[in-house]
């Protein structure tokens, strides 16, 4: 192959992973992200894409075996929480992923498969997952403020404006550049989105208990 081919592959494949705001994740320790307890949506006779997909991350390459149809009770849904679902719609789910690629299918010899995630789907689950954080409001205030600050390098430039548009996801409040104030606990949220980005020696969380001229911040949580 000649050097000016060879040249573009490569310079087409660094426009790709600077396109790709996942491109430098740690996936070991995403998936490790994934393992707190998920929020079951309403009962449904087939389990959330989303909810699927966040199991299957958390357990990484050992994958979740499901049993279909099988008399004893299916472990896939065993994990996936307290509800019964419907088994042949939840298969008809998992064979839609596996041709969206975003799990791979092996059969046992006992009549089960074992479902395991892609990369593909980790994006498509940290997507899921990135889009629909947000804190939860505390009914009583107690007084105190999170101070999210950081100092993210130059070299690091996507990863920083990415950081800090989930902070706004978040509602945070700005209170300078790289300075982000909250009256409300957000300190798994803040490890999750720099673990996740591998920025966790550049951004500290604060916990405050006075802030000069908190007036308009106050106003902006109607804590006032």
């Amino acid at each position: 192959m000649k050097k000016s081919k060879i040249r573009k592959k490569t310079i087409k494949k660094k426009i790709r992973r600077n396109l790709n705001p996942y491109a430098h994740i740690d996936w070991e320790k995403a998936s490790k992200l994934f393992q707190q307890p998920i929020l079951h949506s309403k009962k449904h006779s087939f389990p959330p894409v989303k909810e699927i997909l966040h199991v299957l991350v958390a357990v990484g390459a050992i994958g979740v075996i499901f049993a279909f149809p099988g008399a004893a009770p299916a472990i896939g849904s065993l994990v996936l929480g307290e509800n019964s679902y419907d088994r042949w719609k939840t298969r008809k789910i998992i064979m839609r992923l596996k041709r969206q690629r975003f799990v791979t299918i092996k059969e046992n010899p006992d009549n089960t498969i074992t479902v395991t995630i892609t990369r593909q789907g980790m994006v498509r689950a940290l997507t899921y997952q990135l889009e629909t954080m947000q804190l939860k409001k505390q009914k009583n205030w107690d007084k105190k403020w999170r101070v999210v600050i950081f100092d993210i390098p130059e070299k690091y430039k996507k990863a920083r404006e990415i950081f800090r548009m989930r902070l706004r996801q978040l509602s945070l409040y700005l209170l300078q550049d790289s300075v982000f104030v909250s009256p409300y606990p957000c300190f798994n949220e803040v490890e999750f989105l720099r673990e996740l980005y591998g920025i966790p020696s550049t951004v500290k969380y604060l916990l405050v208990e006075k802030l000069e001229d908190d007036q308009e911040i106050k106003e902006y949580f109607s804590l006032v």
